[in-house]
């Protein structure tokens, strides 16, 4: 059945149950299994009703069929109920059935199983339509099953049947009345006292104790017991079984007073019947007027006292719950007054909270834009009202909130020039009609004490709806310091870009490459720098070196120390003692901290030999890969110490192949990590040495360096080639000086091809008296340059000297003037053939020299 709407306790209604789904039901629309079912329910109710029914009549008082107590109207009204009307079929048989025997004909029974059927069919209708619930749970319930499914109801059967009676000759109509006070209190009695109980079954299960069932069991024991013992005696003493009918009902409800109910009525039914106790005297109509006064009372009492527990119980229970949801709803409303109290609390102390940090901002902000001379300002263009801040004030030579501000008056210090692109720039951009940035301007102002500074502006344009500019706002920055500083960055970077060597010698036998790399992160410029100088002894100095700082003075220290080298290394053979006399000079001259290494090496020996002062070591790479630093001859860095002993000077040996590497600590040195860490990446890239000397620099700085460099870089690489391998081609200036490593270098290359150490010496001699020639006579006093080209071809060395001067006629006569002079004769004597050709674009002098020693030359000569 479905429950009520109403209720939230578990009751249930009947006003959408069984019945009603019964009554919208049709036999046809039924499946053979709903059949079956519909069957079952049937035969289960015509069998309880015929049951009930031939008990029913054994306390029959008229007749065969008139009983004070007809059980089987309660069975139908709760089938009813519970099954809906349509198994009115097995009322009606049942009903029938029983009627038949104890009836005149056929007919009276029909007619009297017809109203026997119809008034259960009246009561449930009747008690569906006003919401009856079957727990019987309400004072409503009570007084619906009494007057709609008792009394009112039963007028029905009473009716058909007392009539039916009359009307077939069962008894005479002066007993009618009797007849049918009898039938309507036995059927009424029914519905009363058997319905109820019937519907209890129909509840969920009681969960009741141990304690409470066998309470109970005592209870209906005690009502049984008292019902027995007041129906055996005499004395009217029926009134005791109420209170134990009251105590059921107040301690179980409907669960307890249904039950004791039926057995009081039925064992005052059961005396009545039998003429026992109070019923052994009077008239039939004084016993059946004194059993249904009990019955009625018994019903009543119990029905209505249950009834008014259960509504009490039920009222104290949605009183409790009622206070407790109030206790909760309070303590809830109470929490979240506390919990809003405490969020108040909380968002004051952050208000206030705020506010001090807000006013801690502002002042930040004035300090730091104090600190990084950045002023802001808004103008409200409508108002023409401009607001700068007080670095704003500060920056134009003011003091804060000197005076107030329209658009003109800001601009009433700028330069002319620049103020007239100012204004143009924003009356372009309040034409645009929408939001957008202006771009970046530079311009100059001039403060009332005649000071020159330069501004960097932006600033922002916000229209309205209607494309009308509202407000500007922007930033000014002081960047006059920035600008002086770019320009002595410029200033010390051209200077440093021409101390440093524009072009590395060429040197033959020996690769030279470098790179330099300046800074990022800094606008200053650094002190690293190198250099390479050939020697007059033919060896190279190389020198590798960090001034501390950066800007203007590490620049021109750097020059000084560069150009102090040149000319130490030029006097001084020794590296130690070139140190030395820089560390001399550093200690008197430069107030700076340098670290610095110079290096001679000897192309001839591979011997190298060097003096460092502070300065990362060269890293050395062997020509099948092998690494290793040459950290001997270490001393402190110049200018950090007095350093009153002699420079340590350590030697090495470089194999033909090997590269050295000369670097500052830029290379090597990054923050956050050791400089070993630097050194140990540097030997593992450079084991990958390569055959292109300048790759292998651009490999170098591509994978030690990152996007941003810390410090200027400078790289210097060495690599030591043979000579024979190829054809000996010098382009050398016509200067004196270039002699001295010109025949070291030929010696070199004569060396390698294995010739004879006094044919070396032959062409040795030709060939530096024919570049002794082109120096003296070719050029005079111009600066030139002049060729020496020395080949091997079938064992014969040819020496090509060619200028592109013009000889001065020699002084000479005589033989000496025609063989070309004591030069010419002594190259002659020396070499196997000497030809010179001489022309408008210069000289060329070509000589010959066999490899072959004594007579085989003899032989070749005069061939």
């Amino acid at each position: 059945m479905r429950r009520s709407g109403a209720e939230d306790d578990g009751s249930t209604t009947l006003r959408e149950g069984a019945l009603l789904k019964g009554l919208r039901g049709h036999p046809k629309q039924m499946s053979r299994s709903t059949l079956l079912r519909y069957t079952s329910k049937i035969v289960l109710v015509g069998g309880a009703y015929y049951v009930a029914a031939i008990l029913g009549l054994r306390l029959a008082l008229i007749e065969r069929n008139v009983t004070p107590l007809w059980p089987p109207t309660g069975i139908a009204v709760v089938a009813f109920i519970i099954f809906g009307w349509r198994v009115w079929p097995g009322v009606a048989l049942a009903a029938f059935a029983v009627n038949m025997p104890i009836s005149t004909n056929g007919l009276a029974a029909a007619a009297t199983a017809t109203g026997n059927t119809l008034a259960p069919i009246v009561a449930a209708l009747l008690l569906v339509r006003v919401g009856f619930r079957k727990e019987i749970d309400r004072l409503q319930d009570a007084l619906a099953i009494v007057f709609l499914g008792a009394l009112l109801s039963m007028l029905i059967s009473a009716s058909v049947g007392a009539g039916t009676l009359v009307l077939s000759g069962a008894i005479p109509a002066s007993k009618f009345p009797a007849a049918w006070a009898v039938w309507w209190t036995g059927d009424a009695m029914g519905v009363l006292v058997v319905a109820p109980f019937l519907l209890g079954l129909f509840q969920r299960p009681w969960s009741g104790s141990l304690r409470e069932r066998t309470e109970a069991g005592v209870l209906l024991l005690l009502v049984a017991t008292v019902s027995v013992l007041v129906m055996n005696t005499d004395l009217r003493l029926m009134f005791l079984v109420i209170p134990f009918l009251g105590w059921t009902a107040w301690r179980f409800q409907q669960r307890g007073a249904a039950p004791a109910a039926l057995l009081a009525a039925g064992i005052a039914s059961w005396a009545a019947a039998h003429g026992l106790g109070p019923f052994q005297q009077g008239t039939l109509l004084e016993k059946m007027i004194t059993l249904q006064a009990f019955n009625a009372t018994v019903a009543f009492s119990s029905l209505f006292f249950a009834a008014l527990v259960t509504e009490r119980t039920r009222a104290r229970e949605a009183l409790e719950r009622a206070a407790a949801e109030l206790e909760d709803r309070v303590g809830r409303r109470t929490a979240d007054l506390s919990t809003a109290n405490a969020r108040l609390k909380h968002e004051i102390a952050e208000r206030h909270d705020a506010d001090r940090k807000l006013r801690q901002r502002e002042g930040q902000l004035a300090e730091v834009q104090q600190q990084a001379q950045v002023g802001n300002w808004e103008w409200v263009i409508p108002e023409d009202r401009v607001s700068w801040s007080d670095e704003m004030y500060r920056i134009h030579g003011h003091l804060p909130k000197a005076f107030p501000l329209t658009f003109e008056k800001a601009v009433e210090q700028v330069e002319e020039e620049d103020a007239a692109r100012i204004r143009a720039n924003v009356q372009a951009a309040l034409g645009r009609g929408r939001d957008h940035d202006l771009p970046p301007s530079e311009y100059r102002i001039v403060r009332a004490d005649g000071a020159e500074r330069v501004l960097l502006g932006k600033a922002r344009l916000s229209v309205g709806s209607d494309g009308q500019p509202l407000r500007m706002i922007g930033t000014v920055k002081d960047i006059t310091e920035s600008k002086k500083a770019e320009r002595e960055h410029r200033i010390a970077e051209t200077l440093q870009r021409s101390l440093l060597p524009d072009r590395l010698p060429e040197i033959p036998g020996v690769m030279l490459a470098a790179r330099y790399l300046p800074a990022t992160s800094d606008i200053e410029v650094g002190g690293d720098w190198y250099d390479v100088v050939q020697l007059p002894n033919g060896t190279v100095g190389l020198a590798i070196g960090d001034v501390a700082g950066h800007g203007l003075r590490a620049a021109s220290t750097m020059g000084q120390l560069r150009m102090a080298l040149r000319a130490y290394a030029l006097e001084e053979e020794s590296p130690s003692q070139v140190v030395s006399r820089v560390r001399h000079l550093v200690r008197l001259l430069v107030p700076d901290i340098v670290t610095m290494i110079y290096l001679t090496f000897d192309p001839e020996s591979g011997t190298l030999r060097f003096a460092n002062a502070g300065h990362p070591p060269p890293l050395l790479v062997g020509w099948k890969g092998e690494t290793s630093y040459l950290e001997g001859g270490l001393g402190p860095p110049l200018g950090a110490t007095t350093h009153l002993g002699q420079d340590i000077e350590v030697a090495a040996h470089v194999d033909a192949g090997s590269t050295l590497l000369l670097f500052t600590d830029g290379l090597v040195e990054r923050r956050g990590t050791s400089i070993r860490d630097g050194l140990t990446r540097l030997k593992t890239l450079a084991a990958d040495r390569g055959e292109d000397l300048e790759a292998l620099c651009d490999h170098l700085l591509g994978s030690m360096v990152t996007s941003q460099v810390s410090d200027d870089i400078a790289l210097l690489a060495l690599r030591q080639v043979p000579l024979a391998a190829e054809p000996l081609l010098l382009r050398l200036p016509a200067e004196p000086h270039v002699l001295a490593p010109l025949r070291h270098t030929v010696r070199r290359w004569l060396r390698e091809i294995d010739a004879d150490p006094r044919v070396a010496d032959d062409v040795l001699i030709a060939c530096g008296e024919a570049c002794a020639n082109a120096i003296q006579h070719a050029y005079g006093a111009k600066d030139g340059l002049f060729e020496v080209n020395l080949v091997l071809s079938d064992g014969t060395v040819e020496v090509t000297i060619r200028d592109l001067g013009s000889w001065r006629p020699s002084s000479g006569s005589g033989r000496a003037e025609r063989r070309g002079g004591l030069g010419q004769r002594l190259m002659r004597e020396l070499m196997d053939s000497v030809d010179v050709n001489s022309g408008p674009g210069g000289t060329v002098v070509r000589m010959r020299r066999s490899l072959q020693v004594g007579a085989d030359r003899e032989r070749t000569r005069a061939r």
